[in-house]
């Protein structure tokens, strides 16, 4: 597969898979993505097979961005109610329909393609926050989640795996950006967050999912409370120190 430095950048190339990956860049931006990245997944699928349980190895993973409202973050935990909604029920639901139209786009073209679900089928793998990092959009937060430059954790993610080959991104990795900051594990009111390192193909490391779901009672679809604090202090994508 072709190899491309930077994800942001892409112009028309006479190549067809560079175009067809410009063709699903314009697909997903048009219907409201912020980031739209393409991924080598082969580091994972040897490091991590049973991440690939739904999907199947398929090597290419496609990440799909969409920006959420900061505004619902300022009154959190006191409106966690209306910030699930608005994540689950508008943001998230736009990027999976922006992945199923970017499947059928891949289907069309004789390729396989599955969008990853979410909630995951089967035992959660942060497959679809991987595929964003491995296509140079961003890193995993002492979080869990991936945060970008442009927004930070403030991003509703989706995934679409397939073994087109389209030019993915092959520069570095991007370098963590975190620093020293430790607000999210601070104001996790379970203490969800372990202080080491997450792993590179495992994003689920350090993350205690079992006591975010207990958190206040509330059960979401993720089988996680999402009461939203972690994602209100991360100061990355709010202009804030």
């Amino acid at each position: 597969m072709d190899i491309i430095n930077n994800s942001r950048s892409f112009a028309p190339f006479d190549d067809p898979m560079k175009n067809l990956g410009n063709e699903i860049r314009a697909l997903a931006e048009g219907m409201g993505a912020c980031h739209t990245g393409f991924a080598d997944l082969s580091r994972a699928l040897r490091e991590s097979p049973a991440s690939f349980e739904e999907s199947g190895p398929l090597p290419v993973g496609i990440s799909i961005g969409v920006h959420e409202d900061l505004n619902l973050l300022d009154n959190l935990p006191v409106t966690d109610f209306e910030y699930r909604v608005d994540h689950y029920n508008a943001k998230i639901d736009l990027a999976l329909r922006i992945g199923d139209k970017v499947v059928e786009l891949l289907q069309q073209n004789g390729f396989k393609a599955h969008r990853l679900s979410h909630p995951p089928k089967g035992r959660p793998t942060g497959l679809y926050k991987l595929t964003a990092r491995f296509a140079g959009l961003g890193w995993i937060g002492k979080n869990r989640l991936l945060l970008t430059p442009e927004h930070g954790c403030h991003i509703a993610l989706a995934a679409v795996l397939t073994d087109a080959p389209l030019p993915v991104y092959g520069g570095p990795l991007m370098e963590n950006r975190c620093g020293d900051c430790v607000k999210c594990i601070e104001v996790c009111p379970v203490h969800a967050y372990a202080r080491e390192p997450f792993g590179e193909t495992d994003s689920m490391a350090g993350f205690n999912t079992g006591a975010c779901a207990v958190l206040r009672g509330v059960i979401n679809p993720t089988g996680w409370g999402l009461c939203g604090l972690c994602v209100k202090v991360c100061p990355v994508g709010r202009g804030e120190k």
